[in-house]
């Protein structure tokens, strides 16, 4: 069957006919792309596809011939957006950021020697601590012997005061086998719990193991000025009574086995409330009586 014969035929009738009023049915719209067509060059384009050929020229009267398809817009491409992957360097793995690149261990000699510092101090540390062990530093221990005032005179008109104070410290060493030695030594005396009124230094020395010395001193006061609290003793004193005196030592203390010494520590020494006794009324002398008095000893 030749569909163009039959379009022929129905557009051109026969002669001797006429034709007949009613105009022709419209052409069925085509469906689907041609399976021929030729590609398109320019596929952003949009140029129309045809079912089969394209349209051929309309008759006389105006009307396509039958089976011709009309034209219609081809579809717009698909444009489908999806990112580009990224490019792949054939040396990425062996790239390195510098600013976000991991700092450098440090060098073997450098890490060696930071462990042979602490390795010292380390072991510094436990022989310190053994030898401190085995030795056992203990604090020395100090006694007022003897305490003694001499031409004691009293200015109630200006509050001053004149006297000679003797007295001698007893200290002992009860280390076995640590030798102390003592320095900066200042003796000290005061009427009450407030500032001494006298202060004088005594030389250093050193005490053996396990040996006990002597440590004399004298102080004398000249016109210092005594307070209300001080002046209150002092007169009840000088009546034929007791009065109480404070008697302190300061000293710096160390501790020395051989080559091994300790740090430099302060020693203080505080005798507080010695009673010593007038004898008489009106007296001018004073004297402690009495055994050895134990002293605090703060080291």
């Amino acid at each position: 069957m030749h569909p163009s014969s039959s379009s022929s035929s129905a557009a051109h009738p026969p002669d001797g006919t006429q034709p007949s009023s009613k105009p022709p049915p419209p052409a069925a719209p085509a469906m689907g792309y041609p399976a021929n067509a030729a590609p398109n060059p320019n596929p952003n384009s949009n140029t129309a596809y045809y079912a089969a050929a394209p349209p051929p020229a309309a008759n006389g009267n105006g009307t396509a011939a039958f089976g011709v398809a009309y034209p219609y817009p081809a579809p717009p491409p698909q444009h489908h957006h999806h990112p580009p992957p990224p490019p792949q360097h054939p040396y990425h793995h062996q790239y390195h950021n510098p600013y976000h690149a991991p700092p450098p261990p440090p060098p073997t000699c450098l890490r060696r020697l930071l462990a042979l510092v602490v390795a010292a101090f380390l072991l510094l540390g436990a022989g310190t601590f053994i030898v401190w062990l085995l030795l056992r530093p203990r604090a020395p221990a100090f006694s007022l012997a003897t305490l003694s005032l001499s031409r004691v005179a009293y200015s109630p008109a200006n509050s001053n005061l004149s006297a000679a104070f003797d007295a001698s410290f007893l200290a002992e060493n009860p280390n076995a086998k640590l030798t102390v030695s003592y320095s900066s030594l200042l003796a000290s005396v005061a009427l009450a719990p407030s500032s001494p009124i006298a202060v004088t230094s005594l030389p250093p020395f050193v005490q053996a193991p396990r040996s006990n010395t002597a440590l004399p001193f004298r102080l004398q006061v000249d016109g210092a000025y005594v307070g209300p609290d001080e002046v209150a003793p002092l007169k009840s004193g000088a009546n034929g009574g007791t009065m109480e005196v404070q008697v302190r030592l300061t000293a710096v203390a160390v501790f020395d086995r051989g080559g091994w010494r300790t740090r430099r520590r302060v020693m203080r020494v505080i005798c507080e409330d010695v009673p010593v006794t007038f004898r008489g009324k009106n007296a001018t002398d004073a004297k402690f009586d009495g055994p050895p008095r134990r002293c605090e000893v703060y080291l």
